[in-house]
């Protein structure tokens, strides 16, 4: 083969390589828009399913995940799953009041969610919170917040430590750390319920398990976020 030859076949495969990495990055791109997009969609969904009825009534609070950003629908979040084994479990409709919010902070929950469910008679409740308080983490300022959270939950509330931060590492011991103080905030706390989030999403932690933006669950993995919840609310008579 000449010399000429072998350097045009180095340039297409170069080419190539590069064309083929393009690709995958614009895939990427396009499905994190996507997923940007879609927060006010889910917004509204779950908005729109408050208004719905149900013999029973389960009350969601928290941040994206909680929104189910990353699942093809806002149903296939931990949020719609859950609310359909309880569906399947009583044979009763059930009417989800979600006011979690994508970005949302404890800070949020203390000054906007709590308030909007105070007066609901809620059958279940469920939180996961602190996930976006994680950037910035202050082990003191975390403490005091979710001291204060868990003093106005109702009783019975599932309340879930940090899952694991698989896609973030210079972020996970932070979250490790603001999973001891749940724990520790819950130990006082005895008419809460605690879930452990952290360990199912650790021991299933995948690639295959994440949304565009490599932050979010996808649909395979808000089924282990639904697990961690349920293996506590089914030990509950409904």
């Amino acid at each position: 083969m000449k010399k000429s030859d072998v350097k045009v076949r180095k340039k297409t495969i170069t080419t190539f390589i590069i064309l083929a990495i393009l690709a995958v990055l614009l895939f990427w791109a396009g499905n994190a828009v996507v997923l940007y997009l879609s927060i006010p969609r889910y917004d509204t969904y779950w908005k729109n399913r408050t208004k719905e009825s149900g013999s029973l009534t389960y009350v969601a609070l928290g941040d994206s995940a909680a929104q189910g950003i990353g699942a093809s629908k806002p149903e296939n979040g931990y949020v719609g799953l859950i609310a359909r084994q309880l569906e399947q479990k009583t044979g009763k409709t059930v009417r989800v009041v979600n006011v979690s919010r994508t970005g949302a902070k404890i800070q949020d929950v203390l000054d906007r969610q709590l308030n909007l469910v105070r007066d609901i008679k809620a059958d279940v409740v469920t939180i996961e919170i602190g996930a976006n308080d994680i950037n910035n983490f202050d082990d003191v300022s975390f403490k005091a917040q979710f001291e204060l959270v868990a003093s106005r939950l109702p009783k019975g509330t599932y309340v879930s430590n940090m899952p694991y931060f698989g896609s973030r590492p210079a972020s996970r011991q932070n979250a490790f750390q603001a999973s001891e103080i749940i724990h520790t905030v819950l130990a006082k706390h005895q008419q809460l319920i605690p879930v452990d989030l952290q360990t199912i999403t650790q021991s299933r932690n995948s690639i295959r398990g994440y949304a565009a933006d490599y932050f979010h669950p996808n649909n395979r993995a808000y089924k282990n976020w639904a697990e961690a919840f349920w293996k506590e609310i089914n030990k509950k008579q409904i």
